[in-house]
């Protein structure tokens, strides 16, 4: 009864002045807080343990998973070396100069640039690292973009999005041979390709590879595909919208290229001959 009446006179200073009630309640709290702790410390063991098995089950899912990758790729690279040595052979029969081999390296975007119009990032290797300007950037087998400018620490990369880029190109289906360049609004915008021949028969979900003309980039790797609705004829024109195969908000690490005939660049990750 006495904690009752004095619970009730508390309360009714505190709804007058509750400025005076203040180091009182902050010794209340301190009081009550190893209470309150012991309460919760089960509930918190609980959380922590579930969420630790729940990750442990998640990494054992993905790892089983990344080794039933592992294996498919190693047998298609098997397949891909008897294709190679095959290859190699009818050169040597045709008296056809070899193909060039490339060397990769794997580095980080660090920076983007703040202007809307470029497609311009930084990535964390320099001239240290054997990176030069003109050096073709990719994410995986499809084109990013180039180095245009190299610092002995970190390196400046134009995206494929650019409103100053261009690249030729070929079509994957019909062959057909064009140009690729950043929209003149810049990142955010499709590509744009031109110079398709005046009876191009280009059609929706056409990919569009690099030529391999002008030697900078080499052929067959994936640059942009056409969407629907993105082709409109004209009289002796033919006017294509194309989205590049690259989602540049989501790369973080971009795989750098080196001829192998050039300079040798420091220890690659991987080495593959095309």
């Amino acid at each position: 009864m006495v904690l009752i009446l004095v619970a009730l006179v508390l309360m009714a200073v505190d709804n007058r002045n509750s400025a005076a009630l203040a180091p009182v309640r902050t010794i209340a709290t301190m009081m009550v807080y190893p209470l309150l702790s012991s309460v919760d410390f089960p509930q918190r063991v609980y959380k922590r343990s579930s969420g630790f098995f729940s990750s442990q089950s998640q990494l054992s899912e993905e790892n089983f998973l990344l080794k039933q990758q592992l294996q498919v790729l190693s047998a298609q690279q098997q397949d891909l070396n008897l294709v190679q040595a095959e290859n190699q052979r009818l050169r040597v029969m045709l008296n056809a100069a070899p193909r060039e081999g490339y060397t990769f390296s794997m580095a980080e975007v660090f920076k983007v640039a703040q202007d809307p119009v470029r497609g311009l990032v930084t990535i964390n290797k320099g001239s240290r690292d054997g990176v030069k300007e003109g050096q073709m950037v990719l994410d995986g087998g499809n084109i990013y973009g180039q180095v245009v400018n190299v610092t002995p620490l970190d390196a400046t990369v134009m995206q494929l999005v650019d409103r100053e880029h261009s690249i030729p190109v070929q079509n994957q289906r019909n062959g057909e041979r064009g140009l690729i360049n950043g929209h003149e609004k810049g990142r955010g915008y499709p590509l744009q390709v031109e110079n398709l021949p005046a009876n191009s028969t280009v059609k929706e979900g056409d990919v569009f590879v690099s030529s391999g003309l002008g030697g900078l980039f080499p052929a067959g790797f994936q640059v942009a595909k056409v969407y629907p609705g993105a082709i409109e004829f004209k009289k002796g024109n033919t006017s294509v919208s194309a989205m590049p195969t690259v989602d540049y908000e989501a790369v973080r690490e971009v795989l750098l290229v080196w001829k192998n005939s050039e300079i040798t660049p420091p220890p690659a990750e991987v080495t593959d001959a095309r």
